[in-house]
């Protein structure tokens, strides 16, 4: 009696200690945001709350953690404000992993309780407009914590920040980051699985890009951006080299003043994303059929009891092939003819439209489109595509990815210049192994699910202990942030590899 009473005034008391955090989504890159903050298990330091719409999923992320640690909600936190404001108000901070719409709804609960929030997204013009107030209550909203934004952040700042303090002037940063199905996996048409949410994978890709290259400032629309890929090789040791084909990744022009640097001094600045051969045609294909549009379709009509194919949706009857091919053919002519001279001098990967429309319709009958696949309705073609790939394009449970992301800079200093790279290369864990979770997590996870929750976790760490002296809405660009983070990234096998060459 006497030692079960001790126990139950201990737990008490680690109790009133216990930070609480207040975990919002129960997706693809949660669970080690769970196993980290509660890698300490019975002494460990923090209370979660994990909320999600599915009940089931929160459940799943906690199982196998104390229960004195660890509770789950079921809550629509899009709409119900009520209930998340006063879960909000019960905790000392908030993780927001919902999609990134509803961040500015979840960080309006942190400030009317003045809760620091941290989001793995980017910073919206809705979040933007949200800096004055969170710097009048004393908060720090941190986003773009995950691994692209978010490690690729804090590994550039640190090299940015050592070059000039000694002397260099930055010339030239170019950035990639790919999520993908590892080499001994990619076994699809596109070279692609997801191991993050699919529609933001399709709306990124829907996206126009904008960057600096040799001193021409240049924006590319959606359907140029994936004509024109660039070849971009990576090592990942001595043994092992890569070939992606690049694309650029939303503004790259904004980051020069978010990195600070200098416009006088800088040629080239480019983000761009790292995907296996054969994506970019696939998507220049759905972009062709019209099935990237967001736009509200009868075929697409969840209301409607009638099958569709997909076949019948892209038209064409019995030769819906040759239909398709035609359609195809013309769009990438044309493509190519628009982007003939958005690139001039830069190298990009050579395309032939023959060998494209081939490709595009192995790829295309692969997914079931051309032959008689059953459309899932979802309202739009994006949607709807986005549910067919969802379910072609998941990884098998003896599957893995990899991340891969590298920084190239060129840095001048006042008696040499040298060219300075940057490689990350991570792998997700084998799950049928019976090899254990690495660096002790209790769950094994991809390497997405890793790169991704682990700076989330570490984050909210720092700023628990008193560690981030900033306030407003920020990204992870500041030393204090970004030194000790990328320390314990490194103490979980995250490390980022550097070599400099001397031009």
């Amino acid at each position: 009696y006497r030692f079960t009473l001790s126990r139950a005034i201990d737990r008490y008391n680690m109790a009133q200690q216990q930070h609480r955090i207040l975990l919002l989504g129960s997706g693809m890159v949660v669970q080690p945001v769970v196993d980290y903050l509660l890698k300490d298990g019975p002494s460990s330091r923090f209370h979660l709350t994990i909320v999600s719409l599915f009940l089931h999923e929160a459940v799943n992320a906690a199982k196998g953690h104390d229960p004195a640690h660890v509770e789950t909600l079921q809550l629509d936190v899009g709409k119900q404000a009520a209930e998340l404001d006063a879960l909000v108000a019960k905790v000392d901070i908030v993780i927001s992993l919902v999609p990134a719409p509803m961040h500015p709804l979840v960080a309006q609960a942190c400030l009317k309780n003045k809760k620091h929030l941290l989001t793995a997204s980017y910073i919206s013009p809705a979040m933007k407009e949200l800096d004055s107030a969170a710097k009048e209550a004393g908060v720090i909203f941190l986003n773009e914590l995950g691994l692209d934004p978010g490690i690729d952040h804090m590994s550039a700042m640190a090299i940015i920040d050592e070059a000039k303090h000694k002397g260099g002037k930055i010339r030239s940063f170019v950035s990639w980051c790919g999520a993908l199905p590892a080499p001994d996996c990619m076994n699809n048409p596109l070279g692609y699985k997801f191991s993050w949410s699919p529609r933001g994978v399709l709306s990124s890709a829907g996206l126009p890009s904008s960057f600096l290259w040799e001193n021409k400032s240049t924006e590319l629309s959606p359907e140029n951006k994936w004509q024109l890929l660039l070849p971009v090789p990576v090592s990942e040791s001595d043994k092992v080299d890569h070939m992606f084909d690049g694309v650029g990744n939303r503004d790259s022009v904004s980051y020069i003043d978010v990195y600070g640097l200098n416009r006088n001094d800088l040629q080239t600045m480019f983000r761009g994303t790292l995907r296996w051969p054969g994506f970019g045609t696939m998507v220049r294909a759905f972009m062709a059929l019209g099935l990237f549009s967001s736009e509200r379709s009868a075929s697409f009509d969840p209301a409607s009891s009638e099958a569709v194919k997909w076949r019948e949706v892209l038209g064409g009857g019995d030769d819906v092939e040759a239909s398709v091919g035609a359609k195809l053919k013309a769009a990438f002519e044309k493509m190519g003819s628009e982007a003939q001279d958005k690139l001039v001098g830069v190298k990009t990967v050579p395309r032939d439209v023959s060998q494209d429309v081939s490709a595009a319709l192995a790829g295309l009958k692969w997914l079931g489109i051309t032959a008689d696949e059953v459309v899932e309705k979802k309202g739009t073609p994006i949607d709807s595509l986005c549910a067919l790939l969802e379910k072609r394009l998941s990884y098998g449970p003896a599957e893995r990815d990899i991340v891969v992301m590298q920084h190239e800079f060129i840095v001048e200093y006042p008696s040499h210049s040298e060219k300075v790279y940057s490689t990350l290369v991570v792998y997700g864990d084998n799950k049928e192994s019976k090899e254990p979770a690495a660096y002790g997590m209790l769950n094994k996870s991809t390497a997405t699910a890793k790169t991704v929750g682990l700076p989330v976790a570490m984050a909210a760490e720092l700023i628990l202990q008193g560690s981030v002296p900033q306030r407003g809405v920020i990204a992870p660009i500041y030393k204090e942030i970004y030194t000790p983070m990328l320390n314990m990234l490194r103490a979980q096998g995250i490390d980022m590899k550097e070599r400099a060459e001397k031009l």
